[in-house]
């Protein structure tokens, strides 16, 4: 089955999903190859795809490092509830915005597993990140993204951040997001260079919108207890 029809009867399956159900959604990272990446614009930019366009409920989580703290280190949260989950989330023109860089590293897997159990789908920009809350949730993760273009710079930042990603046992669940540089080497030529398949191209709103739903039905297999592993997105 192709995955567009997989995720529209999936999604009719799943619709009504009750958010306190005991199966956990999918969390997805994205992980720029280097500082002009944009990975934020890709993690953003699939998460509404998924909410506005195939009704997936979305979770995008960020470290923001211009945020103002909410607590200091000693005072965080211990327990989660909906008063203090209300202090972590904000609106973002519809989105749900988890303002991950309040939340202590210790306690980011409790955070992460509590989001999971009330959206389909967390994504994860790893962008501004420090490297304790990056392994925290890198390791906790369904998937990770290698946000990058095609160009010599890109190139090498990905073999950096894979060559990192194998000391931590984490490269073989990373997978390519790729953006056509003007003169810059093709998808297949980046697995070549790079060791790494490219799951999408994400250069126009069709590829996204391919990429959503393919996770759309990844995601909503595991609701079914159907996991499928990470693949071609098209």
């Amino acid at each position: 089955m192709e995955a567009n029809a997989l995720a529209a009867g999936l999604l009719e399956v799943n619709r009504e999903r009750r958010p306190d159900s005991k199966i956990p959604g999918s969390l997805f990272c994205f992980l720029p190859a280097h500082g002009e990446s944009r990975a934020g614009a890709a993690a953003e930019e699939l998460s509404r795809t998924l909410a506005e366009s195939l009704g997936v409920t979305v979770l995008l989580a960020e470290f923001d490092p211009r945020g103002y703290p909410l607590w200091q280190a000693a005072e965080s949260p211990l327990r989660l509830d909906g008063r203090t989950w209300g202090a972590f989330v904000s609106d973002s023109e519809g989105l749900p915005v988890l303002e991950a860089r309040e939340v202590h590293p210790r306690q980011m897997r409790a955070v992460l597993d509590y989001a999971r159990e009330h959206y389909h789908v967390v994504c994860a920009d790893l962008s501004d990140a420090n490297d304790a809350h990056a392994l925290e949730v890198l390791r906790a993760s369904d998937g990770i993204f290698l946000v990058s273009g095609s160009d010599a710079a890109s190139i090498e930042g990905v073999r950096e951040k894979t060559e990192w990603l194998r000391t931590i046992d984490l490269s073989d669940q990373c997978a390519l997001l790729l953006r056509r540089t003007v003169n810059g080497a093709g998808a297949r030529d980046m697995e070549e260079l790079t060791g790494l398949p490219v799951c999408s191209m994400i250069d126009t709103a069709e590829q996204l919108g391919q990429l959503a739903t393919w996770l759309a039905a990844d995601t909503l297999a595991r609701a079914a207890r159907e996991p499928e592993k990470l693949a071609l997105a098209g």
